[in-house]
């Protein structure tokens, strides 16, 4: 196809308030042949959207090769005055040149760029309006990406596992938290939000972050008895944060927790080499008394998680002696 070619396309038009918009399918050749994008960096003037993350394109173009890949989403584009842009309302279509600047992307870059890239080519949906002022699509851009609210992360990681997108990590870790959420002698009963974030509730994204940084030293072993050893350590961690602040709420702080889980790994090793990796709530107790004699209160919550976690290291060290 050449620039400067007539396409024709069905197309339904559609009034929303104030503006008038098209709603079409074309073919995602065509769409990478006649849309650009305006930057910030490149027009700081005029220009408006993100720059393209090159990455998330080709995660996208990967997405559409494999053959079962879906994007029903609609591109949102505004008509520039090159691509002499007609509707025919007797025939319900519109007809436009095909020049490289003849629609500015409002919204979709990415799948965009992703379908320019894919090996495949599909149709896209497409909406266009015509006649907007720079004013206009600066503000549509703007309505457009603080109006839509993205699935929340723990929502997704929630029903992966009926999507079969979870991988072995994901699923260990989905498994482990479902246990600790139902089982009433968890020490995490009652402590977990599946689905969203709650208020002094550990959520699953937290719960995965967490773990992640221990997963390295658990694959080994089964699933019971992965349960088994973290739910006994996190027992008495529980039973130690009772006794320095008299409830356990600053457990549940994100960054809280997910220092004590990484932090797991010290108190571990020291398990190990007392008693012979017997990992019982006892023996972790037994190992973390001292910490919570020395360490404060106020130095175990805040927005940093590595600092939480340096101070426990250096606390942890600090009572060895001969």
């Amino acid at each position: 196809m050449s620039e400067l070619a007539k396409e024709s396309f069905s197309a339904v038009l559609i009034t929303q308030g104030e503006h008038k918009f098209y709603q079409l399918a074309m073919p995602s050749d065509t769409l990478g042949l006649c849309t650009f994008v305006s930057t910030r960096d490149e027009d700081p003037e005029r220009g408006f959207q993100r720059l393209l993350d090159k990455k998330r394109a080709s995660e996208i173009a990967g997405y559409i090769d494999t053959g079962h890949g879906t994007i029903p989403t609609s591109i949102i584009l505004s008509a520039q005055e090159i691509a002499d842009l007609e509707y025919d309302s007797r025939n319900k279509t519109v007809k436009f040149d095909v020049n490289p600047k003849s629609f500015l992307i409002i919204d979709g870059q990415h799948r965009v760029y992703g379908f320019r890239m894919s090996d495949s080519k599909i149709r896209v949906p497409v909406i266009i309006y015509d006649a907007l002022s720079r004013r206009d699509e600066s503000r549509l851009f703007i309505d457009i990406n603080s109006k839509q609210r993205g699935v929340p992360s723990e929502l997704l990681l929630d029903i992966k596992q009926q999507a079969e997108y979870e991988n072995t990590e994901e699923q260990l870790f989905r498994e482990l938290f479902d246990r600790m959420n139902e089982d009433p002698g968890s020490p995490l009963f009652g402590l977990l939000s599946p689905a969203k974030r709650a208020k002094k509730k550990i959520s699953r994204v937290t719960f995965n972050a967490a773990m992640r940084s221990v997963y390295p030293v658990l694959v080994t072993r089964s699933e019971d008895e992965i349960f088994d050893i973290v739910s006994n350590y996190l027992s008495a961690v529980k039973d130690g944060m009772v006794r320095l602040d008299g409830d356990h709420d600053n457990l549940v702080q994100s960054t809280t927790f997910r220092a004590f889980v990484a932090f797991f790994v010290h108190v571990a090793s020291r398990v190990k080499d007392r008693f012979g990796g017997d990992y019982t709530v006892e023996n972790f107790s037994q190992v973390l008394g001292s910490l919570f004699d020395r360490v404060q209160s106020h130095k175990l919550i805040g927005t940093s998680q590595t600092r939480i976690l340096e101070y426990l290291e250096k606390s942890f060290r600090s009572e060895f002696t001969l």
